[in-house]
């Protein structure tokens, strides 16, 4: 009677050992199966990087290059590359390089690849890049500083007038440095920096406003003497200058 629970208790344990000992011989099969399996991945990224480092790198695809938009300008007469490149915001090395020329000559009648990206176009149907804007603002100070803010407007419209119209040149610059066309060239005052009015007053007639309705000319008739401006229709008069057709 007293030996009977001894060996329940007896019978118990070895009843525990045993199913150790079964759990772990399920156990070793699958742990070497992991193992093999993660040796195997391995091996397969091993060869996976292999073959990767081989490729030639002109075989690998590449991302296209993001090239700046571009335009075609036409030489014209009085042009060089200092003034086209200034007008698009480069220097002329780089104006060179992107035509692909190491000459500093360039003709009339030559067209160049320029950089469209700072070209913009106006309402009054004119493009210009911010260098023309701000000779066209420098013209303003330069002819109409102390006139009414009106004045500077009707000076600015003339200028892009000019540039729409078959009797001038078609760019900003050929009108401003046209022979014997704008005072302030041939003084030198064109190159004053222009003050904030002219520069508002610049963009309003590239907008699109003008208070002249269309004159191609302008003059004051108390200091000018000349027939050929006397002569022509006016079509308004605000400060001290006369605007005419």
């Amino acid at each position: 009677m007293i030996e009977q629970p001894y060996q329940k208790k007896e019978n118990a344990v070895a009843f525990s050992c045993l199913a150790l000992v079964v759990l772990l011989l399920f156990q070793m099969p699958m742990n070497g199966g992991l193992a093999n399996d993660i040796n195997q991945m391995e091996d397969t990224a091993s060869v996976v990087v292999d073959a990767v480092a081989i490729v030639p790198s002109e075989q690998i695809p590449q991302a296209p290059v993001q090239r700046q938009s571009v335009t075609v300008y036409q030489v014209e007469p009085g042009d060089s590359l200092y003034w086209i490149a200034s007008t698009y915001g480069m220097s002329v090395q780089e104006l060179k390089t992107l035509n692909h020329f190491d000459s500093d000559e360039i003709r009339v009648g030559q067209r160049l690849i320029v950089p469209l990206d700072g070209i913009k176009y106006f309402p009054s149907g004119v493009k210009l890049s911010i260098q023309e804007v701000e000779w066209l603002a420098q013209m303003i100070h330069a002819e109409a500083r102390g006139e009414p803010y009106a004045g500077q407007v009707a000076v600015g419209a003339v200028i892009i007038n000019r540039v729409l119209s078959p009797q001038f040149p078609n760019t900003l610059r050929g009108v401003l440095f046209q022979r014997n066309a704008f005072q302030p060239i041939q003084n030198g005052s064109f190159h004053m920096a222009a003050n904030d009015s002219a520069r508002k007053a610049a963009l309003e007639a590239l907008n699109g406003h003008d208070p002249t309705g269309g004159a191609l000319f302008f003059f004051n008739p108390r200091q000018s003497s000349d027939r050929f401006m006397h002569s022509r229709t006016a079509t308004i008069t605000i400060g001290s200058h006369r605007f005419t057709i």
